[in-house]
C-alpha cells in the first residue's frame, strides 16, 4: 500500500512538472517574440543596479575623506558623488520613460492577442464557460502574464546583478563578512521551498475567486431589470457580501501563512544583518577598516541579504504567472473554427448576387456534449426567394437549427450544406457565415449611437443608405423623431428603446448587411401583428432573392411562409396547414 501512495504521490509531482514547463514554454513563446525589448528593458534595469552599486563605494570614499582617511581627495570624491547622483536622477527618468512605453506596448500587443484567440475559439467549446470568468482570463490572468514576460528577465539580471556585485566587494575586502552576509541562504531556500506548494493551492485558489467574483458581478448587473423586478435587491446584496466574505476569508487564510514565513525569514535576516554589523564594529575597533568601509560593508551586508530574498520571491512571481498562463491555455488549446473555407465562402457569395443560395439539412442529428440528441436524421430545405417557418414547442432545437446553419454547432452526423447553382454546394462551417445574417433572440445591440451599430456590419454604409435601410425595417418613423436622429445614443443594452423598437434596430442592421440567407429567431415577437407583416413584407420586397428562415409561434407569420418545419420530440417535419393550426391552438 505504501509503494502504491509512493508511486501515485511521484506520478502527481511529475505531472505538476510538465505542467509548469509546458506553461514556462507557452510563456516563452511571447519573450521569444519580444525579446528585442526585453533587452532594452533588462539593460535598463542593470543600469540602475551598477549605478546603485557605483553609489555605494563613492559613499564609502566620500565619509573616508570627510573623516580624514582620504581628506585631500575630498573636493574630487564630492564632485564624484553629486555627479553620479544627479546622473541617476537624470537616467531613473529616461529609463522610467521608456520602461513605461515598452510596458504599454508589450501588454497591450498580448492582452489583443489573447483576446483574439479566445474570439476566434469555436463558439459551441467556448460556450461551456461563463463570460465573467473568461473576462478575468483575459484581464487578470493576461496582465501577470504579460507583466512576467516583460519583467521577468530583467528582474533576474538586475538581481544578480546587486548579489554578484556585493558579493564580489565584500569578498575582495573581508572573505568572512561575505560568508556571514551568505549565512542565512539555505535557510530561506529551504523556507521557500517548504512554501512552494502551498503558495501555488492559494494562488490557484485566488484566482478562481476572483473568476467567480467578476462572473457575479458581470451577471448581477446584466440582469439589473429582472432583479429589480421581482424585488431580489436584498437578496444579491446578501449574496455579493458573502462571495465578498469567502474572499477576505480567504485573503485573511493566505495572509495569515504568508505573515509565519515573512517572521520566520525576516527573523532569520535579522540574526544575520546583526551578526554582520557587529562584525563590522568588531574590525573598525580592530583598526582593520575605515569607517567609510564599515558603512560599505553594512551596506553591501543589506544588499546581499535582499538581493537574495528577492531571487527567492522571483519564485511565487513565476508560479502565479504560470498558474494564469494554465488558464488562458486552457481556453487558447480549445478548438478554433476553421476557415479554410472562406475563400470558397466568399466566392459562393458574389455568386449569391445572380441566383441565390440554397440550404440544407440531410439526415442531421446534434447533441449537447453527451446529453440525449436534439434530433436525429433531420432533413430541412430552404431555397432562394423562399421564407421558411420552424415551429415546436420551446426548448425542442428551433434556435439550435440556427446555430448549425451559422457553423456555430457541429452536426454529430449528417451534413449541413449551403449551395448555389454556378458553384455547387459546400459543407456549412465559420467560412460559410458571410453568407448570413441573423437576429437572435433577446437585444443585440451596442453601446454607441444607431448609426455606428448599423455600420458595424457595412462601415462605409453612407446615412442615406442607413436611413433607407431603416425605413424597410419600419424603424425611421420613430427614429426621425428624435433630436439626433440616427446619431442618437442607444445606451447599454438599448435601454432608451421599446422591445419593438430594438428588435426593428436590429432587423435594420442585418437587413444592411445584405446577405443572401436571412435567419429570425423570433425576431418580430415585439411587434404587433401589423407592424410585423408590415415588416416582413418589406423584407421581401427588398430582396427577393434572400433566402428567409423564421422561428415563429404567430399565424401572421406563418401564413407567409412557403414551408413550415416542426421540431418536436428529436424530429424535424415538414408540415401542413392543418398541423400548423392543430400546433397554433395547443399552443
Amino acid at each position: 500500500m505504501l509503494k502504491v501512495l509512493k508511486h501515485y504521490h511521484t506520478r502527481i509531482k511529475e505531472g505538476r512538472l510538465k505542467e509548469f514547463i509546458s506553461q514556462w514554454l507557452w510563456i516563452g513563446g511571447y519573450i521569444k517574440r519580444y525579446w528585442l525589448l526585453i533587452a532594452i528593458y533588462t539593460i535598463l534595469g542593470a543600469s540602475g543596479s551598477v549605478l546603485g552599486l557605483g553609489t555605494s563605494m563613492v559613499s564609502r570614499n566620500l565619509i573616508d575623506a570627510v573623516t580624514g582617511q582620504n581628506s585631500e581627495n575630498i573636493l574630487s570624491v564630492a564632485s564624484l558623488y553629486v555627479g553620479v547622483g544627479v546622473s541617476m536622477l537624470f537616467i531613473n527618468a529616461f529609463k522610467t520613460r521608456l520602461s513605461l512605453k515598452i510596458s504599454l506596448k508589450v501588454n497591450n500587443e498580448i492582452r489583443t492577442d489573447i483576446f483574439a484567440q479566445i474570439l476566434e475559439t469555436d463558439w459551441e467549446a467556448l460556450s461551456r464557460y461563463r463570460t465573467g470568468d473568461l473576462m478575468y482570463r483575459i484581464n487578470g490572468d493576461t496582465m501577470s502574464v504579460a507583466n512576467i514576460v516583460l519583467t521577468y528577465i530583467p528582474n533576474i539580471v538586475s538581481v544578480f546583478i546587486t548579489f554578484g556585485g556585493a558579493f564580489v566587494v565584500m569578498l575582495q575586502n573581508d572573505a568572512i563578512m561575505a560568508l556571514i552576509a551568505l549565512a542565512g541562504a539555505p535557510i530561506s531556500f529551504i523556507s521557500t521551498r517548504f512554501s512552494m506548494k502551498k503558495m501555488r493551492e492559494y494562488q490557484r485558489k485566488q484566482l478562481e475567486l476572483q473568476s467567480n467574483k467578476t462572473s457575479f458581478n458581470q451577471e448581477t448587473l446584466q440582469n439589473m431589470q429582472m432583479i429589480k423586478a421581482f424585488g431580489l435587491v436584498d437578496h444579491f446584496i446578501s449574496e455579493y457580501k458573502a462571495v465578498q466574505d469567502q474572499s477576505i476569508y480567504f485573503a485573511l487564510t493566505q495572509n495569515k501563512f504568508q505573515s509565519k514565513m515573512t517572521i520566520l525569514t525576516g527573523f532569520i535576516g535579522q540574526l544575520i544583518g546583526y551578526a554582520c554589523y557587529g562584525y563590522a564594529i568588531y574590525r573598525l575597533w580592530q583598526g582593520a577598516i575605515s569607517y567609510g568601509t564599515m558603512t560599505l560593508f553594512v551596506t553591501m551586508s543589506s544588499s546581499l541579504r535582499g538581493s537574495f530574498s528577492s531571487v527567492l520571491n522571483l519564485l511565487p512571481t513565476a508560479m502565479r504567472a504560470s498558474i494564469s498562463a494554465g488558464r488562458i491555455m486552457e481556453i487558447t488549446s480549445l478548438p478554433r473554427e476553421s476557415m479554410e473555407d472562406e475563400q470558397k465562402g466568399k466566392e459562393m457569395l458574389e455568386a449569391a448576387k445572380k441566383t441565390g443560395i440554397k440550404v440544407e439539412l440531410k439526415d442531421v442529428s446534434f447533441a449537447y456534449g453527451d446529453n440525449p440528441c436534439v434530433f436525429t436524421g433531420a432533413n430541412l430545405i430552404a431555397q432562394s426567394g423562399e421564407i421558411v417557418g420552424l415551429i415546436g414547442p420551446s426548448g425542442e432545437g428551433k434556435t439550435t437549427t440556427l446555430r448549425i446553419l451559422l457553423g456555430l454547432y457541429h452536426c454529430a452526423s449528417g451534413s449541413a450544406v449551403a449551395s448555389n447553382p454556378m458553384l455547387g454546394s459546400m459543407p456549412i462551417s465559420s467560412g460559410t457565415r458571410c453568407l448570413f445574417s441573423y437576429i437572435p433572440q433577446g437585444n443585440t445591440l451596442f453601446s454607441g449611437t444607431i448609426a455606428e451599430n448599423m455600420r458595424m456590419l457595412k462601415p462605409d454604409a453612407s446615412d442615406e443608405a442607413i436611413i433607407e435601410i431603416l425605413k424597410v425595417a419600419d424603424a425611421y418613423s420613430f427614429i426621425e423623431s428624435l433630436e439626433e436622429g440616427i446619431n442618437t445614443d442607444v445606451l447599454e443594452g438599448g435601454s432608451r428603446f421599446s422591445e419593438g423598437q430594438k428588435q426593428r434596430l436590429s432587423i435594420a442592421r442585418a437587413l444592411l448587411h445584405n446577405a443572401p440567407i436571412l435567419l429570425l429567431d423570433e425576431a418580430t415577437s415585439a411587434l404587433d401583428m401589423a407592424t410585423e407583416r408590415r415588416v416582413l413584407k418589406n423584407i421581401l420586397a427588398y430582396n427577393p432573392m434572400q433566402t428567409i428562415i423564421v422561428t415563429a409561434h404567430r399565424p401572421s407569420v406563418l401564413s407567409m411562409c412557403d414551408r413550415v418545419y416542426k421540431i418536436q420530440s428529436g424530429h424535424i417535419d415538414e408540415v401542413n396547414e392543418d398541423q400548423i393550426q392543430t400546433f397554433l391552438n395547443e399552443g
